[in-house]
């Protein structure tokens, strides 16, 4: 009974994609669709054909920087009529050797710069004056009544004899005050 069970999944394995397909795709049977597709060096090597690679050739001459130059002291810098520069950068001296045609050293800077609707802008200056000075205006909450201690455009204190408590504007007509223990009341807006 268990060889035919056994049998019976065997044979019920190909049912959902068909005999054909299903050893296609297990056995190697013809080609596989899903093969990854190519003839680079790796692709060969990967499929166990031979791959032939050019060896690495050494570049000619010296490819590496030379030895780190020694910064210049104050009595040299005075020497060679050095004068500080106007953006009030540091002497930063250039090491760098011009690069051989052909080289496979890369230069200095490869980075691509931002093109010209990216570009950083320095920030506006607001030359609007300062909003008068809200301190010193009495207002009267329903719990409480206090004087305006200052703030700004955004946000007012009011100093009462309970504590500090907040305005703040809510762009209808209408303020919410916030008092020290807590309490949310709506006035309307001092004016």
């Amino acid at each position: 009974m268990r060889r035919f069970a056994l049998l019976g999944l065997v044979l019920l394995l190909p049912g959902c994609t068909g005999f054909a397909d299903f050893m296609g795709d297990t056995m190697t049977y013809g080609t596989n669709p899903n093969a990854p597709v190519g003839d680079s060096e790796n692709m060969r090597r990967a499929r166990g054909l031979d791959a032939e690679v050019e060896p690495l050739m050494p570049e000619p001459g010296n490819i590496w920087p030379g030895p780190v130059q020694p910064m210049p002291t104050l009595q040299d810098l005075e020497k060679s009529g050095f004068q500080p520069s106007p953006t009030g950068q540091p002497y930063a001296p250039d090491h760098r050797q011009p690069t051989p045609r052909g080289s496979s050293t890369p230069p200095g800077n490869v980075q691509p710069g931002l093109p010209p609707e990216l570009q950083p802008r320095p920030p506006s200056v607001s030359t609007t004056p300062p909003a008068p000075s809200q301190a010193g205006r009495a207002v009267q909450t329903p719990s409480r009544s206090g004087v305006t201690s200052g703030g700004t455009s955004g946000y007012q204190t009011l100093t009462s004899p309970q504590g500090q408590s907040v305005i703040v504007p809510n762009g209808n007509g209408t303020s919410t005050v916030i008092h020290p223990d807590g309490t949310v009341e709506t006035i309307p807006t001092p004016r």
